[in-house]
């Protein structure tokens, strides 16, 4: 296993692991680390469409120029140009650039994460987010991680799009609702409106695309463009992906009201 990393300082210790400083906005490194036929799992890069689609295309020219054998990118549910939520646009332009690369490629796409879902509550357990009664499914990273492997690792998978998401999508409400049944305490859902979640974000500091992407999610969510349900990590692994409830339960600690991250 080959890491390309930007700071060596941060790369994870894995036995056996190489370790290789690249960018992605820099094909002299990325030519230094990347061989032909290699099979590749492209992360996308935190950043606004500005900044995200014209690295990730520098990427995929360079593997593309090496001759690597597959690429797996970590792309989103529904992506598409025409996506209502802003990443999801950056990351459908990017499987668009894939599929005219030529390279053997398998997108892998996951929703919010469930292990963020502590994240969604206030300090004193409430849900704020302007989303209604929209439904929407998560992406467990542990499960992600498991789905990427088999498709690095067997072969088959070039071509393929892969949902990788819990087993149900639930309202706030249902959310709010696991989160009380699971941890014994009251977790609830009252939204906000959108011009009050904007305040407090640009109050932050946030970049205008952070507030835009935030705005963006609320309006796909509504639109139903994250109700998903898939079963494609089970016919990728053969294990049953878990509930929102079992990963709440894995991660009761966090949650705002059992004294964890507020």
């Amino acid at each position: 296993m080959r890491l390309l990393v930007r700071d060596p300082a941060r790369a994870p210790r894995l036995p056996g692991a190489e370790v290789v400083t690249a960018d992605y906005g820099d094909p002299d490194s990325l030519a230094g680390a990347l061989d032909e036929g290699d099979r590749v799992f492209m992360v996308s890069v935190h950043e606004g469409p500005e900044q995200r689609i014209p690295l990730h295309r520098s990427f995929i020219e360079a593997a593309t120029a090496r001759g690597v054998g597959q690429i797996v990118y970590l792309s989103f549910v529904n992506a598409s140009p025409a996506a209502t939520f802003l990443h999801a646009r950056s990351h459908g332009a990017t499987e668009e650039m894939l599929q005219q690369s030529g390279v053997g490629f398998t997108s892998i796409r996951n929703a919010m994460y469930t292990d963020h879902i502590p994240g969604w509550f206030d300090a004193e357990g409430v849900a704020r987010e302007p989303v209604a009664d929209g439904r929407i499914n998560f992406s467990y990273r542990p499960e992600l991680a498991k789905a990427i492997a088999v498709t690095l690792t067997e072969p088959g998978h070039e071509g393929k799009i892969y949902d990788i998401v819990g087993p149900e999508a639930v309202t706030l409400t249902e959310l709010a609702r696991i989160a009380s049944e699971v941890t014994g305490a009251t977790y609830r859902y009252e939204p906000s409106t959108r011009d009050e979640w904007e305040e407090k974000w640009r109050a932050r500091g946030k970049p205008e695309w952070e507030v835009e992407a935030g705005l963006s999610s609320f309006d796909c969510h509504r639109n139903g463009e994250l109700d998903i349900v898939s079963d494609d990590y089970r016919r990728l692994t053969g294990q049953a992906p878990l509930t929102v409830g079992a990963v709440i339960a894995r991660h009761a600690a966090e949650m705002p009201l059992q004294g964890g991250r507020t």
